[in-house]
């Protein structure tokens, strides 16, 4: 049975979503254009016995997430502030690079809304951090939005 026969169902839109770093209301980013969901890979390994290959599941890898955001009144300066208030801390003489704390006190999540705006599923990511930043180019031979693209890197997600 389709799902378009059915009255009671309706499909999810990919326009529908929203991303949300912290706890408040605040910490909605609602200038986000576009997100890759999160998506598990099963490494897959075999032996062989006798004349059979048996395959066994490994090693679960999370891919990286892209977030592509409008930068509105200059809200990649707010996102990037954000991100050094959450958890990132500039080298001092001591230390070499920067160095990731666990977000503890910002959850990342992505969720999935109705047409009412209620949520549908929530993806939470276990221990994110921001691998890239990346601005977009200015131009003057164009008029398209400036936009600010960032992947951010993983241990697990939970979907509910």
């Amino acid at each position: 049975m389709s799902f378009w026969s059915n009255s009671a169902l309706e499909p999810l839109r990919k326009f529908r979503f929203q991303i949300q770093i912290g706890n408040g209301a605040d910490d909605i980013i609602w200038w986000a254009k576009s997100v890759t969901q999160p998506s598990p890979d099963v490494s897959m390994g075999e032996y062989q016995l006798i004349n059979h290959k048996i395959k066994f599941p490994g090693i679960v890898t999370w891919s990286d997430i892209d977030i592509t955001m409008v930068d509105v009144g200059g809200k990649g300066k707010e996102f990037y502030k954000k991100l050094t208030d959450s958890g990132y801390s500039f080298p001092d003489e001591k230390e070499d690079g920067m160095i990731k704390e666990q977000y503890k006190e910002q959850p990342f999540v992505i969720e999935k809304l109705k047409a009412d705006g209620s949520v549908v599923e929530t993806w939470k990511l276990i221990n994110p951090f921001i691998k890239s930043i990346k601005y977009s180019d200015l131009d003057y031979s164009s008029d398209d939005l400036v936009e600010v693209s960032i992947t951010v890197a993983y241990d697990s997600a939970t979907l509910t």
